[in-house]
């Protein structure tokens, strides 16, 4: 009996010594270029005030929903360490150094508000990685993320009362090394925005449109790191 508890103790304490070597593949600083697709879906409403010109118009409003997919690209920094028997913490932060930037309407329609140019720059996240390691070179991750981003408007009569915009997110994935510093990841992730809000005047009804949003974006990534 006290053979078989000696042997049983010898094969745990191999098993565990041979998950924290394998953790410690994991373990350390990371550098990444990830790139993919994101699609953007935004549920929103308006709200039109009566007309002051003269035309007798009323008061408005309305509701929709729109979506986009567009690709994306930037630089993941994190950093990772043990947390027990084959699990790892990571920390880490990405940015995207390209602008997104839409135009609606046209400068020469003065009445309607002219063009709108909104621009979508600096975005970032910083997020937490609890990270769960199969074997020496794989792991399978979640994520949680607080990503942000400056957003501006410009044009004749617009005005954006919601200068910045930031939310919350989360997502799944597995990071596999291809060498013993070299690795890809895979990754899907999900995030909710906080609602944005635009006022745009019609110079000849005097017409005052309040528009918001609520801003949700779903993405698809592959990142190729260096871990040092």
């Amino acid at each position: 009996m006290n053979k078989i508890c000696k042997l049983s103790a010898i094969a745990l304490l191999a098993s565990s010594t041979s998950l924290m070597a394998q953790t410690k593949s994991f373990e350390g600083a990371s550098l990444g270029i990830f790139a993919g697709a994101f699609g953007v879906e935004a549920k929103g409403k308006a709200n039109t005030t009566a007309g002051t010109g003269g035309g007798g118009e009323a008061a408005s409003s309305g509701s929709g929903q729109t979506g986009a997919v567009s690709g994306i690209g930037g630089i993941d920094l994190s950093y990772a360490f043990g947390a027990g028997s084959g699990t790892v913490i990571g920390i880490g932060a990405t940015y995207v150094p390209a602008k997104a930037k839409v135009t609606t309407g046209s400068s020469g329609d003065t009445t309607a508000g002219g063009a709108i140019n909104v621009e979508l720059k600096n975005h970032y996240t910083v997020y937490v990685q609890p990270t769960f390691v199969l074997n020496k070179d794989s792991a399978v991750f979640v994520k949680v993320n607080y990503a942000a981003a400056d957003l501006s408007a410009s044009g004749q009569n617009i005005r954006v009362t919601s200068g910045d915009i930031s939310g919350w997110g989360a997502g799944v994935g597995l990071k596999t090394f291809l060498t013993p510093n070299a690795f890809i990841q895979v990754e899907a992730n999900y995030t909710d925005y906080d609602s944005i809000t635009a006022k745009r005047t019609n110079s000849a009804t005097g017409r005052i449109t309040t528009a918001s949003g609520d801003p949700k974006v779903a993405q698809g990534l592959v990142t190729l790191g260096y871990k040092f």
